[in-house]
């Protein structure tokens, strides 16, 4: 006698569903669709998109442009719901040569769909579209420039009015743009400096009302030297590191 097997996960509430699938590499998500019409269009509500080396695994020239039209369909497909997380990991370049991804266009796409945290590891940072600086959604970004010491351009009208958490990493920072970019996060309360370079500063003044821990961490193998002095101005601090 053949044995009856029931798809019970298929018969669950889509917010159940939705809700395993955000535990699956995006691609084997996607590829969800295909099991009935329940699923067909469920992943449009996946709520966090990380792009990481298992995506980019094998990727060829031959193969590019499908990867590239899956990204950009995976981001831009209508009706789709808020990002609670947007991850591009893994060294992806913003001007790569060799593949021309739209490292802006997707990243412009999250914020499009009101992300609330956003995860960079980019070679070149200083290509982030100027609107990241802009967005009144995000309330954690995170920023690395995997080793190489990009500089990250401060827009003159940067306002990150809900952002609590800022991680730098492997950073430059040119004039007083850190400066104001500390200053226009009104609520900040979480900030690191992981391996930054502050360039032609004296000082570096991070003064900041709402913050409450902060972490400082230099690698004088890499710099040499550090010709400035920080100086702190948190009435709120509840921790400090400095390394």
């Amino acid at each position: 006698m053949a044995m009856c097997v029931e798809d019970r996960i298929s018969n669950f509430p889509d917010h159940i569903r939705c809700h395993i699938l955000s535990f699956l590499p995006i691609k084997a998500a996607v590829r969800t669709s295909i099991i009935s019409t329940k699923w067909r269009y469920l992943f449009a509500s996946i709520s966090t998109i990380e792009i990481d080396r298992y995506l980019l695994r094998g990727l060829t020239h031959r193969n590019v442009d499908s990867f590239k039209n899956f990204v950009d369909r995976l981001l831009k497909l209508p009706d789709q719901v808020s990002l609670d997380c947007f991850r591009l990991c893994d060294g992806i370049s913003c001007n790569d040569g060799d593949h021309d991804f739209d490292v802006s266009g997707w990243i412009c796409a999250a914020l499009r769909r009101g992300v609330k945290e956003i995860v960079l590891e980019l070679h070149n940072l200083g290509d982030v579209p100027p609107v990241l600086f802009t967005c009144h959604s995000l309330v954690t970004l995170r920023l690395d420039a995997r080793g190489l010491g990009s500089e990250i351009k401060v827009p003159s009208d940067v306002c990150l009015g809900n952002l609590k958490t800022l991680q730098l990493r492997d950073s430059e920072f040119v004039g007083d743009s850190i400066h104001r970019l500390i200053s226009n996060c009104h609520v900040l309360e979480d900030l690191a400096f992981i391996e930054c370079d502050f360039e032609y500063l004296r000082e570096v003044n991070i003064q900041s009302p709402s913050l409450k821990r902060l972490v400082l961490v230099f690698d004088l193998g890499v710099f040499g030297s550090i010709d400035y002095v920080v100086v702190i101005n948190a009435p709120n601090l509840v921790f400090f590191q400095y390394t």
